[in-house]
């Protein structure tokens, strides 16, 4: 008599517990998945639209040529890395990969640099490469590199090796 009495009262007593019930539950459920189906398909709709506006767009086509001189436009403005205390020196994202974040990390004095100059450089060589990796569908390796920590070392700004300011 246990037994039978146990699996009658025993489904009674765990279907208490549900906080809705199974139509409710139904009915929750549907609009739920509606709704983010509708949104995705929103957002969807949105990207290939900023995508159409991208490609028809007049972007400049861009050349290796541009990039270099852009590039050497740079080094030329950093090259002299002289300073008196490691708070002149700096270091900046340059470039842009194929498949995101910087191509590489350059450092510079503002002993011997203005800063606004190497930013606005910077952002222009991050601008063309971005732009000449979306003309060519370049691909890149998919490797972070985290921002180096600089110093003052014998009146010279240097990246030290081994050593990042953000850690991902």
């Amino acid at each position: 008599m246990r037994p039978v009495l146990l699996a009658l009262v025993l489904p009674l007593c765990l279907s208490a517990c549900l906080d809705k019930t199974p139509a409710e539950k139904e009915s929750v459920t549907t609009a739920e998945v509606i709704k983010p189906q509708q949104q995705t398909l929103k957002e969807t709709t949105q990207t290939k639209n900023d995508v159409e506006e991208l490609s028809n767009s007049s972007v400049k086509a861009v050349s290796v040529e541009d990039i270099t001189t852009a590039k050497t436009q740079l080094n030329t403005l950093i090259a002299d890395t002289s300073c008196d205390t490691s708070m002149q020196c700096k270091v900046i994202a340059v470039g842009s990969r194929a498949c995101g974040g910087p191509s590489s990390f350059e450092v510079y004095s503002t002993k011997t640099a203005k800063d606004e100059q190497v930013k606005t450089l910077s952002k222009t060589i991050t601008e063309l490469e971005s732009n000449f990796n979306a003309q060519k569908g370049m691909m890149s390796i998919c490797q972070h590199l985290t921002t180096p920590s600089t110093q003052c070392v014998e009146n010279k700004c240097v990246k030290l090796e081994g050593s990042a300011v953000s850690v991902f």
